[in-house]
């Protein structure tokens, strides 16, 4: 058990920081997926996406220590200290991954919806 701990020192606090939310969050996203899959279908994409923006978008903090966190956490921040040029520089990263994510769903399904009609031209008889 101490070489355990002995192992754990070595490895610098804020690497294991950025690894425990990367896994937290993909575990929350794949729960979600298995809810999303049972909503109607542009739904249960959107608030994936919405979920995935949320937990997932970058950016830096400020202070002595900066380094690189969630946005929604400096939303927060932001909101909690009433900084609003704080509140609108993460609410605008978390709204274009949004956005960027929509197109790119939405470009997707115009993908899948055309791939389906040539599956089905090609199963077709001749005669």
């Amino acid at each position: 058990m101490n070489s355990f701990l002995s192992l754990l020192d070595s490895i610098p606090e804020d690497s294991i920081a950025v690894t425990v939310y990367v896994l937290g969050s993909i575990i929350i996203l794949w729960a979600w997926y298995a809810i999303a899959k049972r909503l109607p279908q542009p739904l249960g994409g959107i608030t994936w996406i919405i979920g995935f923006a949320i937990l997932l978008t970058p950016t830096v903090s400020e202070g002595n220590n900066a380094s690189i966190a969630p946005a929604i956490f400096g939303l927060l921040f932001g909101v909690l200290t009433k900084e609003t040029v704080l509140v609108w520089s993460n609410a605008s990263l978390i709204l274009f991954v949004v956005g960027l994510g929509l197109v790119v769903g939405y470009l997707w399904s115009r993908y899948t919806a055309h791939k389906a009609k040539i599956v089905v031209r090609k199963n077709s008889s001749p005669l």
